[in-house]
Parts: structure tokens; sequence; C-alpha cells
């Protein structure tokens, strides 16, 4: 049995989820929510922050294995630039660790969940709860579309070489 942590990093919001890979190639929710960051802080402090609480989600679930996304650029280089320097905060993290990060493309996440390498985030998040038998909330604090999505991260890493569809059997 073995933690994986992924993580879907932002400036404002970063997702993390953990969830356990058995024996058998099972898979079970352990547990995620969001690092929140605010917005009137100083960038450093803002980044400082992720990366504090990145090592924090380290230390208190153990995983064995660390997954993010690659870096989706957007149209806007500020936004990109803003999410480069979160996802840097929280790679640093988990290099300082001693972990190396299993990165996967968001196309490549989407095919690994539902079988379809562009799937909507709602496709994504409809397989993510059935495989976990958990319940996306809109009043949830902790199961967000940003935990949803690290979660996801998560799970790609777990099935990353094997048939998703079997864990819906």
């Amino acid at each position: 049995m073995s933690k994986i942590l992924g993580v879907d990093p932002g400036l404002v919001k970063t997702g993390w989820g953990v969830i356990c890979k058995e024996a058998r190639d099972d898979v079970r929710y352990v547990d995620c929510g969001v690092i929140k960051t605010k917005s009137n802080l100083p960038m450093e402090e803002r980044l400082s922050f992720i990366f504090d609480a990145v090592q924090d989600l380290i230390f208190k679930f153990e995983p064995a294995s660390i997954a993010m996304e690659e870096v989706f650029v957007n149209m806007n280089p500020k936004t990109s630039e803003k999410l480069i320097m979160a996802r840097s905060a929280a790679f640093v993290a988990i290099a300082k660790a001693g972990f190396q990060v299993n990165e996967y493309r968001p196309n490549e996440i989407k095919k690994n969940i539902t079988g379809l390498g562009h799937a909507t985030k709602e496709q994504v998040h409809f397989f993510i709860q059935k495989i976990l038998n958990i319940t996306l909330e809109k009043d949830n604090k902790t199961k967000t579309a940003d935990s949803m999505d690290a979660l996801a991260v998560a799970l790609c890493c777990a099935f990353s070489r094997r048939d998703i569809f079997k864990a819906l059997q």
C-alpha cells in the first residue's frame, strides 16, 4: 500500500489530494483540500506559504510518490507567470523533501481518468467521484474543483501503466 500526493498548483488556490494505491492496484481516497493564499500579501509571502504548506502535506501524509500537472501556458502572460511561480514553490518544497515529481500533461491526465484526452472538467470530476466513491459538493470546503484536479493528477500517477476502467468494475 502506498500513498500518492497529487498537487494542482495555483497562486490563489493550490489543490492537493491524497490517494492510497493498494497492492492489487485498487485505489482509495485518503484526503484532499486547498492551500489558499491571501491576495493582499506580497508575492514572496504567498510563495513561501505554498512552499511551507506543501512541505507540511508531505510530512503529514508521508507519500511514496508525488504527482503534478505540467504547466498549461495561458494566453495571458501575467497569469502564466503567476502559475509558474506557484508551481515552482511547490516543486522546490517537493525536491527539498527528497522526492522527484511525476509530471503529467493535461490531456494525459484526462485520458487516464476518462479514456478521452479532451474530456471536460465535469467529465473528469464525474469519473474521480465514481473511482474514489466520493461526492463533490458545491459548499464543501475541501472537495473543490482544485482539490478534485489534484486527485486526478494522483490517480493518473496510480493508473499511468494500467487500464483505468478496471477500477470501475
